[in-house]
């Protein structure tokens, strides 16, 4: 019993550590993606791995992506500007 007293906090502790770095990440990542970058970071708060294969499956899948023609970065398809350089962008 006293073993479990030592190891419990230490999983608590891992487990937190896992979360907030999860959650720093996807944050980053929102934010560089011109994503809402609050909602996916509390989004990654919650749990540990399932919400981060959610973030890639939506970012990254779901959403088609074009190519910007004056920096070579990938937009959302629906873009007007491109959210890097900000130059307008052509619709296709």
């Amino acid at each position: 019993m006293e073993e479990l007293r030592v190891i419990h906090p230490l999983i608590w502790g891992g487990i937190a550590t896992l979360l907030l770095i999860q959650a720093s990440w996807i944050f980053y990542d929102a934010s560089k993606r011109g994503e809402n970058k609050w909602l996916w970071g509390i989004f990654g708060l919650l749990n540990v791995p399932s919400n981060l294969i959610i973030y890639l499956i939506v970012t990254r899948i779901i959403f088609k992506t074009k190519e910007c023609p004056n920096c070579r970065k990938n937009i959302k398809l629906n873009s007007k500007y491109c959210s890097y350089c900000g130059e307008p962008v052509e619709e296709n």
